[in-house]
């Protein structure tokens, strides 16, 4: 008897499963993104439940019908005939997938099949009891575009867990995936070769154990009995056993020698307890040790490793040594190897300082991975990444940088701040703003045109990195590197970390609290650092409004020369951290107004309050949907100014500040009010540049 299945995997393994597919002797129809769709007997789909290494779950088609509503849904699952494939007194589970109009959430979907599966069993008397975590048998229904399909999961569990280990390490590697890494890194014929297998990485020993397998022929399959196919009513025991005992059979001895190396010891500890239970521990060589200190190996062989990779741009920094002195270790210890690297940051790939003649992208999860193949043959030359050796270009970017030091020294030597800009784009080809927090420096990319071909980008971002240590004489791990480019929508507002690591910086008489990890900005926008002094020194006794407050800095100087503040901005967040500075200062907060609104809104309103001071330094644009509408500066800024200056005493300033660079002030306003333009009075020494990072106006009534 045919069946036609379909077999599913992560993303981008479905031509490498169709291979893998075809050499188990099925029938391949097509290939799609949710899998591959194929013709099986029976004996070719135990072959596959038994081999595959790379499939997540093996899907048999039961039914599938039109449903738009939820009486057809019901009707078409009731009708079938449950009892032809498993009997009543089984435990189902039933996932769901797929959102309509009228099953907005996969849970309810998944009721309503149970129920009716209970209701077509119901004239029995009897009814299939519900396991969600281990069930005899399980069930998928996904719905897509009106049409239903419902489906027996055959194994009943994704084939990826193997069954071979009860614990993982903190970032574990599906064996899937780590199954396909070897394929594509080509261990099958290495291993045949009698080549070493290498991981400087192993963890909780994923890809050494799977390249074991693969080289003792060893059926994946053949670690659990707990498959749902023998509650099935269409599974043949006899032939599912005679298929084991040929996957037994089929196994070969490991002439293959397996090197796993890993600083941490409870890593290695884990590893060689599963490596023990599998009887490799002949075969497989493990040792606590850093990337640092990897051993001349024996040739040929392979390393296929998954190293530590970061998720956001602010961790590719401290990797980066990891990355470099995997590159040195491949080049000094690996000749004649083949080498494959997988990383989510083609950044750290080229910190390896080896060229990669392939390029293979998988998915680790929710994270687009890119497994670089390296063949380790003398025509391969090492680029060193020595911090003794500078390029050209890292020393003209070298000598600019002392440039700038160097003509900020006298200026910083009157110690106002120990927070400044370094560096903001002043060579074209090196487009990045450096701002040092005290002995940290937060490193902002802007993004580089789509005419930049990547890897000159990525170049730049490595001379960047390898060259400020030296110049400011400070770790590498002190340095943070981020991308700096327009955020959209909710971009605006989000966490790029939770790590609520913070530094505390000082301006003047101020403490300031600064966070140069979870947050695009640190917290304190160093260019309007003047204008907040004049608010230190001039407001002594006054009342000061200050509208999209952010972390409340400027408020924090003018409340320590003595003046009461009002603080409004939408962000709980940013308020708290206002407070936080204050408290930082050992100012009473009670005595100062924090206000969660709308900016705009608020303006707009009477509050029965007057003060000498208004400040508004709007951002230039925002849509954030707790605001009643989206903001943009450039269109609202007179609205913005008229509210503004009701909130004023009689002859009171009203200052309002920009990072516009396109902003151009309304005719209206230089009518209506007596406008100054302050900018240059507030650009501090380190930007002072032809291009000032803000416009800024002192604005009176008439």
């Amino acid at each position: 008897m045919s069946y036609a299945i379909l077999v599913t995997c992560p993303r981008n393994m479905e031509y490498l499963l169709e291979e893998e597919l075809s050499s188990l002797g099925v029938t391949v129809d097509r290939v799609s993104p949710l899998g591959v769709f194929a013709q099986v007997d029976l004996r070719s789909m135990y072959q596959v439940c038994l081999w595959s290494r790379l499939a997540n779950r093996i899907l048999l088609p039961l039914f599938k019908g039109e449903v738009n509503d939820v009486a057809a849904l019901s009707q078409l699952c009731t009708q079938f005939d449950w009892s032809n494939v498993f009997s009543v007194d089984r435990s189902i589970a039933i996932d769901y997938y797929g959102e309509s109009r009228f099953v907005k959430n996969t849970m309810y979907g998944a009721q309503l099949v149970k129920d009716a599966i209970v209701d077509y069993f119901k004239p029995t008397g009897q009814r299939p009891s519900v396991d969600k975590q281990n069930p005899d048998i399980r069930l998928q229904a996904h719905w897509r575009r009106g049409v239903l399909t419902v489906s027996l999961d055959v194994v009943g569990y994704s084939l990826h867990q193997r069954g071979y280990r009860q614990q993982t390490g903190r970032a574990p590697l599906k064996e899937n995936l780590a199954a396909a890494m070897l394929l594509r890194a080509g261990w099958p014929a290495i291993s045949e070769q009698g080549g070493a297998f290498v991981d400087p990485f192993c963890g909780s020993g994923t890809l050494l154990i799977e390249a074991a397998l693969i080289a003792g022929n060893r059926a994946p399959g053949l670690f659990r009995e707990d498959q749902s196919l023998m509650y099935w009513k269409g599974h043949d025991r006899d032939l599912w056993e005679t298929i084991r005992q040929e996957a037994v059979s089929a196994q070969k001895p490991i002439s293959n020698t397996f090197y796993g190396f890993d600083q941490d010891a409870k890593m290695i500890a884990l590893t060689q307890s599963c490596v023990n239970q599998l009887g490799f521990d002949q075969q497989v060589i493990l040792k606590q040790q850093p990337i640092t200190a990897l051993p001349t190996l024996p040739s040929p062989g392979l390393m296929v490793s998954n190293p530590p990779y970061g998720e956001r741009l602010d961790s590719i920094e401290r990797l980066l040594p990891v990355y470099q002195a995997l590159g040195r270790g491949l080049h000094e210890q690996c000749q004649g190897y083949q080498a494959a690297i997988l990383t989510t940051e083609p950044l750290l790939a080229k910190a390896i300082g080896l060229k990669s003649h392939k390029q293979y992208h998988f998915f680790n999860g929710p994270l687009k991975t890119s497994l670089y193949c390296i063949d380790m043959t003398p025509d391969n030359q090492y680029r060193s990444s020595d911090a003794q050796q500078l390029s050209e270009a890292e020393t003209g970017l070298l000598n600019r940088l002392n440039k700038n030091k160097k003509r900020l020294s006298r200026w910083l030597k009157k110690g106002v701040t120990n927070c400044y800009r370094l560096y903001d784009a002043d060579l074209p080809e090196y487009a990045f703003a450096v701002d040092v927090y005290d002995d940290w420096v937060h490193v902002q990319e802007y993004k580089p045109p789509k005419s930049i071909p990547e890897h000159k980008a990525q170049q730049r971002v490595l001379d960047m990195l390898k060259v400020l240590p030296r110049v400011l004489d400070i770790p590498a791990k002190h340095l943070v590197l981020k991308q700096r480019q327009r955020q959209k929508g909710a971009q605006q507002y989000q966490p790029l970390a939770r790590d609520k690591k913070t530094h505390v910086v000082q301006e003047g008489r101020a403490k300031i609290q600064v966070n140069l990890h979870d947050y695009l900005d640190t917290g304190l926008f160093l260019d309007h650092r003047r204008l907040r002094l004049l608010f230190a020194d001039s407001l002594a006794g006054k009342r000061l409004l200050n509208c999209f407050c952010y972390t409340g800095v400027f408020s924090l100087q003018a409340a320590l020369g003595g003046a009461i503040t009002c603080n409004v901005d939408l962000s709980k967040t940013y308020l708290q951290w206002a407070k936080n500075n204050f408290q930082l200062n050992q100012l009473p907060i009670n005595q100062h107004q924090f206000i969660q609104a709308d900016c705009l809104t608020w303006l707009k309103q009477d509050h029965g309050q007057q003060f000498d001071v208004v400040l508004l330094a709007p951002p230039s644009f925002s849509n954030s949907k707790r605001m009643e509408q989206v903001l943009d500066v450039q269109r609202d800024h007179v609205t913005l100014i008229d509210c503004g200056m009701k909130h004023l005493v009689e002859g009171g300033v009203l200052y309002f500040s920009t990072n516009l660079q396109s902003f151009r002030l309304d005719e209206v306003v230089t009518t209506n009010y007596r406008v100054e333009d302050i900018t240059y009075q507030t650009v501090d020494e380190d930007f002072n540049r032809p291009r000032k990072p803000h416009q800024c106006l002192k604005i009176q009534k008439n």
